[in-house]
């Protein structure tokens, strides 16, 4: 690549990013939106099965037209500042991933992979495109004929939780979620099966149409997950996944979005195992700000059901209409919340069950308040300006409760860093969201 250009692609990259005191090295007055980069004028073209291992061309701009797949044993190699563009004029455009085929795309802070919408800046809308699908080999707690992705993705599970399907890294999916018939859609990136052996980490999922991030089982990780603009959960996972996580945040489009976490076992049979038992630590979900948005929008911050299990640690829980829900005795058995702060819901901080979903029914508040779990209701955490919808500061302001009482992850993780706080954000350093994520609306 030509070093020059290289340069004025970094630079101009920023627009709509957060950048925190960056912009002096580009030239410019505004922080928010600067004058965007050129993109390259030379196109290519990614459609139909791909077959035989390959690489993209960085000075290319990719269009995906209709569904794409990666066969088994191929691995497509995407480089770090490279652009595709999910085309609107070829129905069901997406980029799936078979089981035993990878996709590796290792963007840069200064250069991330922007998988986006075809139409023109400022006219690009939820579902424009389908979005990023990984196929793996392993969990999934239903039978295996009936482990079949969404959206016609295809199937996944399997018996291998160590299963590599490549590597995501600094990674932006924008304007995705397809519905190809009701209750069969894509999301922004659609994990399904997905092992362990798989690298996920610094990944937006922006103005999707259904949801940002889901999991149907498996066993991969996740860290520095940022999702904007849903339409439907922020975050959803289920049918058997056990990874972990930390470092996850969600800011929902006032107006429409569902939950902050969706979290499901198998909505068949409650007890099927392997059962959805993750580790997740440090989360900050941000629903709307008390008497703006929609009525019905951001319902809650989280809803446990359906038999899940796992455990969840130093979350702030801010701004939906109610904070936190648990269907199903046998969902109040297996999970645990810790550590962790509800705030500003405009219903209540925990939904009333009458019992249609749970028999007895589950006082969701008394399950917050166990003892030695160490959560907090009815406390403002204090966070800088979580609700701009250009610029949010997710960061613990001066005298947030967040630095006290909050859960160490295990000591010696080979995946889990050392926190001090609760939420995604440490206070008094740069948000890690900064410099490679978007806020544009369009």
């Amino acid at each position: 690549m030509n070093p020059g250009r290289r340069n004025r692609r970094a630079c101009g990259a920023m627009k709509g990013l957060l950048l925190s005191g960056l912009f002096a090295a580009c030239g410019g007055d505004d922080p928010v939106s600067p004058a965007p980069p050129p993109h390259p004028t030379e196109t290519a073209t990614l459609s139909g099965a791909i077959t035989q291992s390959m690489e993209l061309d960085p000075d290319l701009t990719y269009h995906i037209q209709g569904t794409t797949i990666v066969e088994a044993g191929a691995t497509l190699t995407i480089p770090a500042g490279t652009l595709l563009l999910g085309d609107v004029n070829f129905t069901g455009s997406a980029l799936i991933v078979r089981q035993g085929g990878r996709l590796v795309a290792r963007g840069t802070a200064q250069e991330p992979i922007v998988f986006t919408s075809s139409n023109p800046e400022g006219s690009r809308r939820r579902g424009d495109w389908g979005g990023v699908v990984l196929n793996g080999r392993s969990n999934c707690n239903f039978p295996s004929d009936e482990c079949v992705g969404e959206g016609n993705s295809g199937p996944y599970g399997g018996t291998m939780p160590d299963d590599d399907s490549g590597q995501l890294s600094y990674v932006r999916i924008e304007y995705g979620g397809l519905e190809v018939s009701f209750g069969n859609e894509l999301n922004g990136l659609t994990l399904n099966g997905v092992g362990s052996g798989t690298q996920l980490d610094h990944i937006q999922s922006h103005h999707g149409s259904d949801d940002g991030i889901e999991f149907f089982g498996g066993t991969v990780d996740l860290k520095y997950a940022y999702v904007t603009g849903a339409s439907d959960d922020s975050f959803d996972y289920s049918s058997g996944w056990q990874g972990r996580g930390q470092f996850w945040a969600a800011q929902q489009d006032p107006h429409d979005a569902d939950n902050g976490f969706e979290v499901d076992g198998n909505e068949e049979n409650f007890d099927a195992e392997p059962f959805t038992d993750p580790d997740i630590y440090n989360v900050t979900l941000v629903g709307k700000e008390a008497g703006t948005g929609s009525a019905g929008e951001s319902s809650r911050g989280i809803i446990f059901r359906r038999g899940t299990a796992g455990r969840v640690y130093n979350v702030v829980i801010l701004g939906f209409e109610n904070g936190f829900d648990v269907d199903q005795q046998e969902t109040a058995a297996r999970i645990q919340i810790r550590n962790s702060y509800v705030f500003g819901q405009e219903e209540g901080m925990f939904e009333s069950d009458d019992g249609a979903e749970s028999d007895p029914p589950i006082d969701e508040e008394a399950l917050w308040n166990t003892d030695g779990w160490g959560n907090v209701a009815g406390v403002d955490p204090l966070l800088v300006d979580p609700f701009n919808l250009g610029m949010p500061d997710f960061r613990p302001a001066a005298g947030s409760p967040l630095t006290d009482d909050y859960a160490e992850p295990p000591a010696g993780s080979d995946f889990f860093d050392a926190v001090d706080y609760i939420g995604a954000f440490a206070p008094g350093m740069p948000q890690w969201i900064e410099g490679w994520i978007t806020q544009d609306q369009g």
